[in-house]
């Protein structure tokens, strides 16, 4: 999945499909936030 492997790259998390989806949601939220802010150099799709 495109959202693990940003999540492994960019949060250095070696496996994010183990996580709970707890967890997984927050960081997802903080990749978005990252993104949002422009430190990934990754534009998001809104």
């Amino acid at each position: 999945m495109k959202a693990d492997a940003l999540m492994s790259f960019f949060l250095h998390i070696p496996f994010p499909e183990q996580l709970s989806d707890e967890v997984w949601a927050m960081k997802w939220a903080q990749l978005g936030w990252l993104a949002e802010k422009g430190f990934l150099g990754i534009k998001n799709k809104e």
